[in-house]
């Protein structure tokens, strides 16, 4: 395998093309409105309240009613994405990722990540797909459908209970994957990978919401040290470091997320009652999110030991389940060590004022606490230097200052990629601020930067890093009442000269004036507009490897059946599916276009098109056959052709995207000489092709 040489983070991101931009304005904008639509129809229709129900942030699958008032503001965003326009030529860092990304499309190898590096390696497609297999085969066996199958009919019914099984999703059958870890020894020769599990149930973000309550309520019952971030250690540190005697203990939890068993999760959702109130609904929420199914090959996959219980890296509640496992394993060490110890998920740190061979055996008491857990940890003792997250503590000189891994070295975003610039700003003043804060003093501070301030260089900025004294943050003023803002989030692009949010505001002004029926909700304090990015260089390439892995997969048969090939309505092609088409429509009144999706074939599609031409009570279902009858109410004689626009792929619970839908709106808003029947207000309907993916559809057996 070789090795990638990106000379620029991965998270740069390049310019997109113009239809990909124009796609992603137009899906921004119609999820905006459709939210201003739902929040201007409770707003005038008080008695018409939503249901009273616990969401968990599952928005609904319906279509808002259209909004008179809102009618003049919509035009007036859809006349923004038409009036879009590329005046700005991509500078030379964006030519030169171009270049590096249609050289990874052109490339038959795949480009896969390291574990703990910003390295990439190129496999063949055969090489990884056996690496993949081998870690598969190492910790799972083959599962069945009638386990997938039993594992959402409870999914299905959990929802049911929360009354949410209109708005969430069966579980996607994501592919597992693997990272490469090259800072293992003789990697090259026998190379090591850590094995990914991307499926998770979309129950997990109910888990996840639940699990971080107990895991507040029992952080501040018990005082226990559970870390989220360096800061924390870091004070810790401080509080503990006074003895010259004092020595530390560090310890790794080895697979922490693939060893914790269901036993150990119970015990510590158990330990965690006396502390907070666990509902035997919430438990069984919790429990079920973790009946796991691998993917492989698209078969499903169950844990070899355990069945289907599995805290999947990844997964939605995955942290938050670690979290609540490290507390019951803090409560386990605590009447050993007291405060002196903390975790940072699979990470523990010890401190004590005690002589080596004492050390020494509380180290033995530690290895004794995990075994009993059925745990396996490496741990190391009689330590005086350590490195620990992103920081080494020296216990000697009472110091600390940034550690960096071996072969990690840091790459930042460059300052021509195509971010928003309040992104760009922040990029060095952010790592300045982070180095202080992570550094003990200024000597330590400017020992460590050289690295950083040549990174910084590398990436085109001149900012020159410099130690600050950390002084108190001031007090923020606290809002007597939270604002409810709805947010406009269009993507940015270097190359564009419309002002999109110039206009986007002077619309909003124009549009609800003082005295308008809507001015208290619509206005400068409650519309807010932030710019979102479009892909990463680590997802193009993620999505190009997931493009070659699928390639001959399943064939697309679209061989005509007609009886009289030289008739077929598509030349042939009748029978392609996931395809946008048009109708061209000839009478003595002119010609008139409509623009069309179907995922199925297009000849199903086209029955039903020639239905509503036939049935009076179809003359409504489409802007083309409304067009059809008031022709054949004028006795005018037509004639249709269709053909193929552009294909796509429809929504998928993988991508949670509908291209196929995108596609067809970005031809009927920023082509519309290609569609004059069609009305832009198309915009905002809902995309049909996702309802099949939700629980409530699910068969229960």
């Amino acid at each position: 395998m070789n090795q990638v040489n990106f000379s620029y983070s991965t998270k740069n991101i390049p310019c997109p093309s113009k239809v990909s931009y124009e796609q992603r304005l137009i899906e921004k904008t119609g999820i905006f409105l459709k939210n201003l639509r739902w929040r201007a129809f409770f707003y005038l229709n008080p008695k018409a309240s939503a249901e009273d129900i616990k969401t968990y942030g599952f928005n609904t699958r319906k279509s808002p009613p259209s909004i008179p008032e809102m009618t003049l503001f919509e035009n007036r965003l859809l006349d923004i994405i038409q009036s879009v326009e590329f005046t700005k030529p991509p500078n030379g860092f964006q030519m030169q990722v171009k270049q590096d990304m249609n050289k990874i499309r052109q490339d038959n190898q795949l480009v896969i990540k390291a574990d703990k590096t910003n390295n990439y390696y190129k496999l063949n497609k055969e090489e990884y797909q056996q690496l993949v297999s081998k870690n598969v085969q190492k910790e799972y066996k083959k599962s069945s459908e009638a386990n997938v199958e039993r594992i959402t009919a409870e999914a299905k019914k959990i929802a049911q209970d929360l009354k949410l099984q209109n708005r969430i999703e069966t579980t996607a059958e994501r592919e597992a994957f693997i990272t490469l870890k090259d800072h293992k020894p003789n990697f090259q020769n026998k190379p090591e990978c850590r094995l990914i599990n991307p499926t998770k149930s979309e129950l997990g973000k109910v888990s996840k919401q639940i699990l971080q309550d107990i895991v507040h309520q029992t952080v501040r019952a018990t005082g226990l040290n559970l870390w989220r971030k360096t800061t924390a250690v870091i004070d810790w540190f401080n509080q503990n470091k006074n003895s010259e005697r004092s020595t530390f203990i560090e310890f790794d939890i080895v697979s922490f997320y693939p060893s914790i068993t269901e036993k150990l999760l119970t015990d510590a959702l158990k330990f965690a009652e006396k502390y907070t109130k666990i509902t035997e609904s919430q438990m069984e929420i919790i429990l079920h999110t973790k009946k796991t199914l691998l993917y492989s090959k698209e078969k499903p996959w169950s844990k070899t030991h355990g069945e289907h219980f599995d805290v999947a890296m990844g997964s939605y509640d995955g942290a938050e389940a670690c979290e609540i496992v490290a507390l019951f394993i803090l409560s386990q060490l605590s009447p050993i060590l007291g405060k002196k110890v903390g975790l940072y998920r699979d990470d523990g740190l010890v401190i004590l004022n005690k002589r080596p061979q004492e050390v020494e055996t509380t180290k033995k008491r530690i290895c004794k606490v995990f075994n009993s857990l059925g745990l396996k940890i490496t741990i190391e003792a009689n330590k005086k230097v350590v490195n620990f997250l992103d920081v080494t503590f020296d216990i000697n000189n009472n110091k600390y200052f940034p550690y960096m891994k071996p072969g990690n070295n840091p790459m930042y975003v460059n300052k021509k990629s195509n971010h928003p610039p309040n992104v760009i700003e922040a990029i060095p003043k952010g790592i300045n601020k982070r180095l202080v804060s992570i550094s003990s003093d200024k000597e330590s501070f400017d020992k460590a930067i050289p690295v950083y301030q040549q990174a910084l260089r590398n990436s085109g900025y001149s900012h020159k890093l410099e130690y600050e004294q950390p002084g108190e943050l001031p007090k923020q003023k606290t809002r007597g009442r939270k604002r409810n803002i709805t947010w406009f989030n269009p993507p940015y692009d270097t190359r564009i000269g419309t002002t999109i949010g110039k206009q986007f505001f002077k619309a909003l002004d124009e549009c609800f004036p003082e005295g308008h029926k809507l001015r208290k909700i619509f206005n400068r304090n409650t519309i807010k507009l932030s710019y979102s990015c479009m892909p990463n260089v680590a997802a193009i390439v993620n999505c190009n490897n997931s493009a070659k892995l699928k390639q001959n997969s399943k064939p697309n048969a679209e061989s005509c059946n007609c009886r009289k090939k030289d008739e077929c309505p598509l030349e042939g092609k009748c029978r392609s599916k996931e395809i946008v088409y048009q109708a061209q429509v000839k009478s003595s009144k002119g010609t008139e276009t409509y623009v069309g999706v179907t995922a199925t074939e297009f000849k199903t599609r086209l029955a039903n098109h020639r239905q509503s031409f036939k049935k009076s009570s179809l003359k409504t279902a489409t802007e083309l056959s409304k067009y059809v009858w008031s022709l054949k109410e004028d006795d005018q004689a037509y004639e249709i052709k269709w053909k193929i626009l552009g294909r796509a792929k429809p929504y998928s619970n993988i991508t949670k995207r509908c291209n196929l839908c995108l596609l067809e709106k970005h031809y009927i808003i920023c082509k519309k000489e290609l569609a004059t029947l069609n009305k832009r207000t198309e915009l905002l309907g809902t995309c049909r092709h996702s309802r099949k993916y939700l629980l409530e559809q699910t068969k229960s057996k």
